[in-house]
């Protein structure tokens, strides 16, 4: 077996929704390619994963937008539990 075939094998991918529903809010501005999402824009985490060792979240921006962001990048609004009940 080639090496780079046993490395992809080893490398995976793990999703975690722990966080789903909970309300964020950016803390610096993100760049996409639709336009910047500015500073202070609130949304809801998708899904949050963890892939090549960096953490990444997923969020639905409420300007209708939807971007991979680091979890510094972020501010967690709602309490996990209370998104977790709702």
């Amino acid at each position: 077996m080639p090496l780079a075939d046993s490395l992809w094998q080893e490398e995976r991918t793990v999703i975690n929704r722990l966080f789903t529903g909970s309300r964020c809010k950016n803390l610096r501005p993100i760049a996409h390619p639709a336009g910047a999402i500015d500073r202070h824009t609130h949304g809801t985490i998708r899904y949050g994963l963890e892939n090549l060792g960096r953490d990444l979240v997923m969020v639905d921006w409420d300007t209708g937008k939807a971007s991979m962001v680091f979890p510094s990048d972020i501010e967690l609004l709602t309490p996990v539990l209370e998104a977790l009940s709702a």
